[in-house]
């Protein structure tokens, strides 16, 4: 970037708008997720997103629910890196598994208003807000497996059940912060990965900052060097075998999260 450039965002930086949740937003970053605490590790999640994609991502029915969950039952955490151009550049996201079979996917995005298209540019702006989309994995890791055909990576975190809880009430509550104190999106700073690794720093002293965090299409291997992935293998050997592999013919149904995580072990 050049210095005009840097000043031309500094600029924009300091005079633009404050952040706001009130906007005529996309449909899919219409409804912002709700964290009601109760007591006991018992808690209510609202507007878990669960849109169904048939045959573009464009072509969708859109649908949310609410679900109770008790964090004591939440045992696993996958990350999730997604490719759509080139080996650079990847989504990162986190999905979250309970006891009974459930997942629960987090994405952080730019929340955008029906007049925005997404530009990595417009994202060292005050141009997007920043979201945690909660979603069903049909929704999140469906719409880049089959209608997107994005190369999507599934990778099992070997972490204990406690740090699972951990990492999964941290993200809850950075969720119930933005739904009062919205902030914009930075493409540097306030991003998908730095905010993983905000959150991974807050439940482990031993995460550090790496290039390959801003590079995010070479965070896996940042993860596999720190040994949060499966070690017994060559990071080669496991990115092959946790590529998602979805037949011409898949439909996203109810077998889903099970179905993907056909030949992915993870290690006791």
């Amino acid at each position: 970037m050049t210095k005009a450039t840097s000043y031309m965002a500094m600029f924009s930086w300091l005079t633009s708008p404050t952040a706001s949740n009130e906007q005529d937003w996309v449909l899919e970053y219409a409804r912002l997720p709700q964290v009601e605490w109760g007591e006991q590790g018992k808690i209510v999640l609202r507007n878990i997103r669960n849109f169904r994609y048939q045959p573009t991502r464009d072509d969708y029915m859109p649908d949310w629910y609410d679900a109770d969950i008790d964090i004591s039952q939440l045992k696993t955490v996958d990350v999730v890196s997604s490719y759509w151009s080139g080996k650079t550049i990847a989504h990162l996201f986190l999905s979250f598994g309970f006891e009974d079979g459930r997942h629960l996917a987090v994405s952080i995005e730019t929340r955008r208003s029906r007049d925005q298209r997404y530009s990595t540019w417009r994202g060292f702006f005050k141009h997007y807000m920043l979201t945690y989309v909660l979603a069903d994995e049909r929704d999140l890791i469906g719409v880049r497996t089959d209608v997107r055909k994005e190369r999507v990576y599934l990778y099992p975190l070997q972490v204990s059940p406690d740090t699972a809880q951990a990492l999964f009430l941290d993200y809850l509550r950075r969720i119930d912060q933005l739904s009062h104190r919205p902030e914009f999106y930075h493409t540097l700073f306030n991003n998908c990965t730095s905010n993983i690794l905000h959150h991974a720093t807050a439940v482990s002293a031993d995460i550090r900052y790496s290039w390959k965090v801003l590079v995010s299409g070479y965070a896996d291997k940042y993860i596999y060097e720190l040994g949060l992935l499966n070690n017994n293998l060559s990071f080669e050997q496991l990115k092959k075998r946790c590529l998602i592999k979805r037949p011409d013919n898949a439909v996203i149904n109810e077998d889903f999260s099970r179905l993907i995580r056909e030949g992915v072990k993870r290690e006791s």
